[in-house]
């Protein structure tokens, strides 16, 4: 059984894979920082300060609708 190998050009570089879907990303730190560069960072602190003001708003509606 042969394995097949594609050519997928680059920006004027050649990369030869066997199998690759062309959905799959590297997964070094450059494109960890590029990622993060795009769509930021949540910190922990920041998540918990939403859900706490989830929370507030979802007792507040609960309040308004049971006037």
């Amino acid at each position: 059984m042969a394995i097949e190998l594609k050519e997928v050009t680059m920006s004027k570089k050649i990369v030869r894979a066997d199998n690759w879907d062309g959905k799959s990303r590297p997964s070094d730190d450059k494109y960890r920082e590029g990622y993060d560069r795009i769509f930021g960072k949540k910190e922990q602190e920041e998540l918990d300060e939403s859900l706490k003001q989830s929370i507030k708003n979802k007792k507040e509606r609960k309040r308004n609708n049971d006037k």
